[in-house]
């Protein structure tokens, strides 16, 4: 097991009210550390709320209070934001919008489910079944970050559902890779029959125009889910990609995934399955030229860890390190509704004890993200709940040295 050093734990932004979460970070050519994160609109997770900015000038120590990327409006929301700085400082930043998810007219009947409920928001059916995905987009900004341009759709064709993780990446040729999950035939995470890939999309003009680039995995049986792709350029020119899995029809989370590309992501290795079980992942190349990837460990004790590699394509579970344990609250004293997905009623929890073997919405840990500031400490940021009375989302940072 590598053993890490230095290891202290730091706020990046804690709301009130509401639950922030899924942080992307970057290391700037300044030396800032530049993140974007998710601000829900409520006090659970919904995939409704806006993107908020951050910087750190002393490598993840502090943070600045955060400014607002795109705004939520009555009726749209945007999440699942990635940022990037391009060769000419401008900064990128990618996204999801969804649409009209208010509660819309007032039902003239009980909903046949009634499902989410909680007694300060009431029947949250028609609110789910109303909400949908409009599109990928990308906004930029050539003064730091202080103001956005106008959101420029991307084109994600075939797909109907191009959902984000992370940032863009800037090939040295100029070209800008976006990876993205989703499916042809559905505009949800799930349904229709078919499994949901991972593939890419290209801009070749500093990304006002976007294509389809190429598919990085896609199981045509539709058994495996690659989802939420992690890539990352290596010394040699090669992308490694991992992502996230999951087995249909039960869902259930298996080992992360692994591809290799040698032609800039234009074609891919088949899959191999690796032996380290986590999601989702980022990596980064470390400053001693060894590639360090993160990923959120969403099952009993909780947290997010973390395994380095000294040539970015042999990895092992046997060098994993934890970076931060738990982020699973203790209890609740409100209930708390399901995720967005909404349809799956299961994942509502009433108020009382959280049971950690089966803790629906709040094991929405981790979504890490890395990057090493000047100074060589590296900073693992995350979200995880709070242990209040009635917890909430937020994100923090892990420095350490490895």
């Amino acid at each position: 097991m590598t053993a890490i050093s230095d290891v202290s734990h730091h706020d990046i932004f804690r709301h009130p009210q509401h639950c922030v979460n899924q942080i992307a970070a970057r290391t700037l050519a300044s030396g800032d550390i530049v993140a974007v994160f998710n601000e829900e609109r409520y006090p659970y997770h919904h995939d409704s709320g806006q993107t908020l900015i951050v910087r750190s000038s002393d490598g993840g120590k502090t943070w600045s209070k955060p400014d607002i990327v795109l705004p939520w409006t009555e009726t749209t929301g945007n999440w699942d934001c990635g940022i990037c700085e391009l060769g000419d400082g401008t900064l990128i930043v990618n996204l999801t919008i969804t649409g009209f998810f208010k509660r819309g007219v007032k039902p003239e009947q009980p909903s046949w489910s009634s499902s989410p409920y909680t007694r300060e928001w009431g029947d949250w059916t028609w609110a789910f079944k109303t909400q949908g995905w409009l599109g990928t987009y990308v906004l930029k900004s050539s003064d730091g970050g202080r103001t956005w341009d106008a959101p420029i759709p991307c084109n994600v064709r075939p797909l109907k559902h191009g959902g984000c993780r992370s940032g863009c990446w800037q090939l040295p040729s100029g070209a800008l890779l976006m990876g993205l999950y989703g499916r042809i035939r559905g505009y949800g995470e799930e349904g229709e029959g078919e499994s949901t890939r991972s593939a890419l999309i290209r801009s070749d003009d500093n990304g006002n125009n976007w294509e389809y680039y190429s598919t990085i995995a896609y199981d045509a049986a539709s058994i495996i889910d690659y989802e939420e792709p992690a890539i990352l350029r290596l010394k040699d020119g090669r992308l490694v990609c991992f992502m996230r899995t999951h087995v249909n029809p039960s869902s259930d989370a298996k080992n992360m995934v692994m591809t290799v590309s040698e032609d800039d992501g234009f074609s891919w290795t088949l899959p191999k399955w690796t032996n380290i079980w986590g999601y989702p992942a980022d990596l980064i190349t470390l400053h001693d030229g060894r590639y360090l990837m993160v990923y959120g460990y969403r099952r009993p004790p909780y947290g997010v860890r973390g395994v380095v590699s000294e040539d970015g394509t042999t990895w092992d579970v046997a060098d994993e390190f934890v970076i931060r344990e738990g982020g699973v609250p203790a209890r609740s004293d409100d209930d708390s509704p399901a995720s967005s997905l909404g349809w799956n009623s299961s994942t509502g929890m009433p108020s009382g004890r959280v049971d950690h073997k089966n803790p629906g919405l709040y094991q929405h840990i981790g979504y890490p993200t890395v990057v090493q500031a000047p100074d060589g400490a590296v900073v693992a940021c995350y979200h995880e709940w709070s242990n209040d009375p009635s917890p909430l989302q937020f994100v923090l940072c892990t420095r350490f040295s490895v």
